[in-house]
């Protein structure tokens, strides 16, 4: 029942972020819309010609990564109190993989019709192309909750 009610608030606290990230500046995004979408863009002109640096989508990512460790590692230790790597580890990746789905499934597929890119752009939410792009952003995101996850299952015992 935990674990559920963690999960609950993980997406919200997702997508709260994300709402607050992007609020009056989605272009901060643009890379994480399929090609298909942001060539439709561009071609209307409705977004810049050069897309953002991918250095910088690199940085914002790893960035966020790491502040979920930490906060991921006091939530498991002083609420969870949780006390071992191997626990913390699995608690935390379990936490990442729901909350990648629900990226994944909700948030770039349910939602994306309502989004003002993929509306200006005609392109729809369920485009082959679109859905196997945020389908492999989803593999690459299991791929980095591994990573965060261990960082979490070294921190929780330092604590």
């Amino acid at each position: 029942m935990v674990f559920l009610i963690e999960s609950v608030a993980a997406c919200a606290i997702f997508t709260l972020l994300i709402k607050l990230i992007s609020h009056n500046r989605q272009e901060v995004f643009t890379n994480d819309y399929p090609p298909v979408v942001t060539d439709k863009l561009r071609e209307l002109g409705l977004i810049a010609e050069k897309p953002p640096a991918k250095k910088k989508d690199i940085i914002r990512k790893l960035t966020a990564m790491i502040v979920f460790a930490i906060l991921f590692a006091l939530l498991m230790r002083y609420v969870n109190g949780i006390e071992t790597f191997r626990e913390a580890a699995l608690t935390v990746y379990g936490l990442w993989l729901v909350v990648d789905w629900y990226d994944f499934l909700v948030m770039d597929i349910l939602l994306a019709p309502f989004d003002k890119f993929y509306q200006k752009s005609g392109i729809s939410a369920f485009d082959k192309s679109a859905v196997w792009f945020h389908f492999k952003g989803s593999l690459r995101g299991m791929i980095l909750g591994i990573f965060c996850a261990l960082l979490v299952g070294l921190i929780v015992p330092l604590l």
